[in-house]
């Protein structure tokens, strides 16, 4: 009488579901890896740049509520030069002085400082940032950062911020993108001058992962000190 040997070998079959389930488990732990990696780009080192450059573009404009009308900065220690709320942001002139002009663009109609108007495209909206594209409401309310925060354009060795026309804007170089709105929280005449200052930052180099690209919002409140 033969004995009979029982095959107990693992299928062709088998095989390829345990590999397949092994593929499952590495793409699904990939995937965990690229969020990850993600967020701690977006919420880390992009957060961090968005809130630096906001916060330096806040700076900039609530300075402007504090130029003379020679376009010369107050400086505590100057008692010769007295502090002016006018020059860049009431429309007492058009254009506004060279000094309310903070974009780095000098086309016409640019220069705007802190009178009301302006927008800040937040989601759902879409973000048009293209420099040739942009609608007149836009014009002086928006600028552009490289990828090392110098404001675009530039030129030189080593780059440096020189005004230039916006068509010299090299829009393949904008890293982040800086909108601001004006709003006047008081009509003309009827008290005094009070002002909502919006600044919005929206990162270009950030990955797009869930939850989108990081986007920085400050708000700050300027009124008239005379």
């Amino acid at each position: 009488m033969k004995a009979t040997h029982r095959n107990c070998g693992v299928s062709l079959i088998e095989t390829m579901v345990a590999v397949l389930i092994a593929m499952v488990a590495i793409f699904g732990l990939g995937n965990l890896v690229f969020q990850a990696t993600a967020v701690n780009k977006n919420q880390g080192s992009e957060t961090t740049r968005s809130v630096i450059y906001a916060q330096d573009k806040m700076e900039k404009l609530l300075s402007l509520a504090a130029y003379s009308t020679s376009g010369t900065p107050i400086v505590p220690s100057s008692a010769a030069v007295t502090p002016t709320f006018v020059d860049c942001t009431q429309a007492v002139t058009t254009p506004q002085p060279t000094v309310c002009n903070t974009t780095n663009i000098n086309d016409s109609g640019w220069g705007t400082g802190l009178l009301a108007g302006g927008g800040v495209n937040l989601p759902p909206a879409t973000l048009v940032y293209d420099c040739g594209g942009l609608s007149s409401s836009m014009k002086g309310y928006i600028d552009y950062l490289d990828i090392n925060g110098i404001q675009l354009p530039q030129t030189g060795t080593p780059p440096v911020a020189t005004p230039g026309t916006c068509n010299s804007v090299p829009m393949g170089q904008v890293a982040y993108v800086r909108q601001w709105q004006i709003t006047d929280l008081t009509a003309p005449g009827t008290g005094p001058a009070i002002k909502q200052i919006i600044v919005a930052v929206y990162s270009l180099t950030a990955v797009a992962a869930n939850g989108g690209k990081p986007i920085v919002v400050l708000t700050s409140y300027i009124e008239n000190p005379n």
